[in-house]
C-alpha cells in the first residue's frame, strides 16, 4: 500500500506515536527504564502503520489505560491499603510503562475512541488484513 492509500488520521497518530517515543528515546538517555515504553510506542507505531494486529494494537492501548487508571485510584483512595498500596502503586507503574507510559495514556484515549466509533481506522486495519 503505497501512503497515499492510508487514511489521513492513521498518518497523524502514526506520526504522534513517533514522536512520542522520540520523547521517551531522549527521556531513556537519563533513565534507561523508558526505553521500554519508547519500544512499546514504536511498535504500536508500526502495527498502526502497516494496518496489522489490530487485535495486539487494541490490547496494548487498553491496557495501559487499565493500568494508568488502577495507579492513579490507588494513588488516591489506596490509603487505607498500609503496605499493600505501595506494591500495587508498583505493579501498575510498571505494567503501565511496559505498555507505552503516560505518552501513550495520552493518545489511547483518541485512539480507543476512533477504533470503537470511527470508520477510517477500522476500515484501514480490516483492509490490510484482506
Amino acid at each position: 500500500m503505497d501512503l497515499a492509500a492510508r487514511p489521513t488520521l492513521v498518518k497523524l497518530f502514526a506520526l504522534l506515536l513517533v514522536l512520542a517515543a522520540l520523547g521517551m528515546i531522549w527521556v531513556g538517555t537519563m533513565a534507561a527504564g523508558y526505553y521500554v515504553p519508547a519500544l512499546a510506542l514504536l511498535l504500536e507505531a508500526a502495527l498502526l502503520w502497516l494496518g496489522k494486529g489490530r487485535r495486539l494494537f487494541e490490547a496494548v492501548l487498553l491496557i495501559n489505560q487499565v493500568s494508568g487508571l488502577l495507579l492513579i485510584l490507588d494513588l488516591w483512595l489506596g490509603a487505607g491499603l498500609g503496605d499493600l498500596k505501595l506494591d500495587i502503586s508498583g505493579v501498575m507503574l510498571l505494567a503501565n510503562l511496559a505498555f507505552g507510559g503516560p505518552l501513550l495514556s495520552l493518545l489511547a484515549l483518541p485512539l480507543l475512541a476512533l477504533l470503537r466509533f470511527g470508520r477510517a481506522i477500522p476500515a484501514w486495519f480490516a483492509g490490510a488484513r484482506a
